[in-house]
């Protein structure tokens, strides 16, 4: 994968806004459906989550690995990527 660094940088933002929203809708699953509901849905979410960083995330990452450093200064930062 050949992709302009600051291109790169956009899919990793979107793919952690991604993955930080289904944990969210995990959060939100677990407090307001039933155990039945939860339990039947957790997993799919999570393998939403998975299928982000294997289809987004780590590509990008392996062809610009540089980003890893710009990760860990956005979280350290601000607990977050935006």
């Amino acid at each position: 994968m050949i992709m302009e660094k600051e291109l790169a940088w956009e899919v990793v933002r979107v793919a952690f806004r991604s993955s930080r929203e289904l944990q969210e809708l995990l959060a939100l699953l677990k407090d307001r459906a039933t155990p039945d509901d939860y339990q039947a849905l957790a997993p799919r979410v999570a393998q939403g989550i998975d299928a982000i960083n294997d289809a987004l995330l780590n590509p990008v990452l392996a062809a610009h690995p540089e980003l890893f450093d710009r990760i860990e200064a956005e979280l350290e930062a601000h607990g977050r990527i935006d």
